[in-house]
């Protein structure tokens, strides 16, 4: 997770968004990393469920590990599909920390 998401996760759950003005602008960039977040161990509870399933209904070696192979796919297949959208969070959080930071400085000749 990148060190500026962390950062605003951490203001968050130290309480800080309800006293300090600057961080309390964040708080829909927070809902925002919630959701994605709950969404992603929705998923990872649902193929864990699955998993456990098949786990539990395997007879043989080879259908145990066919069961671990099939979790493995579901992580990635969810890792790959919830890309995207971290990295358009991450792209509107770098957006909104820029505003909120103002024009750059110019450089003296």
């Amino acid at each position: 997770m990148p060190k500026t998401l962390l950062r605003l996760m951490l203001c968050a759950m130290s309480g800080l968004t309800l006293t300090t003005p600057a961080i309390a602008d964040s708080t829909p960039m927070l809902d925002k990393l919630k959701a994605l977040e709950s969404h992603s161990h929705q998923g990872r509870i649902r193929i864990l469920q699955e998993a456990d399933q098949c786990i539990q209904a395997a007879q043989t070696g080879r259908a145990y590990r066919a069961c671990e192979q099939q979790e493995k796919q579901a992580r990635a297949q969810l890792r790959k599909e919830m890309r995207p959208q971290r990295e358009a969070l991450r792209e509107e959080f770098r957006q909104w920390h820029r505003a909120r930071q103002g024009p750059a400085p110019t450089p003296k000749p």
